[in-house]
């Protein structure tokens, strides 16, 4: 069951903001801006061009492996996408950008999908665990790895769980992080999934992360109705959307 309450943000910030925020907690960068991995304990690759859109503007980042050649024709392209109404919308450079990357014109991307904030009050749960270093063997259904886990628990916290018969079943953690905000992850075991657990974790997470004076951050694919759902319930703030080659 949910309750609504919630606490107020210390400070209002724009969405062209968020999204700066946002994307310093999905990738590590180097020191000329360029991003080198997706920001995660042992993270693969960042993608060769991210394009992070509102309806105020763009931002863009480009790999750090790719030619000073691919990177102006990207960046140039980049600067001429306009801000779109509609954020489910690929980018009107999409042709020019596959081509700028050497890729088929029919490649798919490797991600799209929206980005959401929470709202000054939201559905806060009951019946939620927080997993701690004392009580993680609670997760050993839902997580392969357990030694892993261990090793970077704190790079994942605060974690919190739905838990039946002595075992979590749902679970929201910190997938990404940094000093100013935290972005969710979230796991339901497929058989308990459609009971409104993926919502309660969320809403348990986004106070614990908001009351350590960081922003908690939503995003999903725009493919993932379930996770869309998951944002509906809780009354997230669409205010950009991810696109990765």
């Amino acid at each position: 069951m949910l309750i609504v309450c919630g606490t107020m943000l210390r400070m209002n910030p724009s969405d062209l903001d968020l999204l700066q925020t946002h994307i310093e907690a999905l990738f590590v960068h180097d020191e000329d801006g360029r991003i080198r991995s997706v920001n995660e304990p042992d993270g693969d690759p960042a993608p060769r061009f991210f394009l992070g859109s509102t309806h105020a503007g763009n931002l863009w980042r480009v790999r750090y492996d790719l030619s000073e050649h691919a990177v102006r024709q990207l960046e140039e392209l980049a600067a001429s996408e306009p801000a779109r109404h509609d954020l489910r919308m690929a980018p009107r450079t999409l042709q020019a950008l596959h081509l700028a990357l050497g890729d088929d014109l029919s490649a798919e991307p490797a991600y799209f999908g929206p980005a959401y904030r929470f709202p000054d009050a939201w559905p806060t749960p009951v019946g939620v665990t927080r997993i701690t270093r004392s009580n993680l063997d609670l997760l050993q259904p839902m997580v392969t790895d357990l030694e892993n886990t261990r090793r970077t628990f704190e790079v994942r916290e605060p974690v919190w769980a739905v838990v039946q018969n002595g075992s979590a079943v749902s679970l929201c953690y910190s997938s990404r992080h940094t000093d100013r905000a935290a972005e969710a992850g979230v796991e339901t075991l497929e058989t308990y999934r459609g009971c409104g657990y993926a919502a309660a974790v969320v809403a348990a997470w986004a106070q614990a992360v908001r009351a350590t004076g960081r922003i908690p951050l939503y995003g999903t694919t725009w493919d993932n109705h379930a996770s869309q759902g998951v944002a509906r319930k809780l009354g997230l703030i669409l205010y950009g959307a991810d696109f990765s080659l």
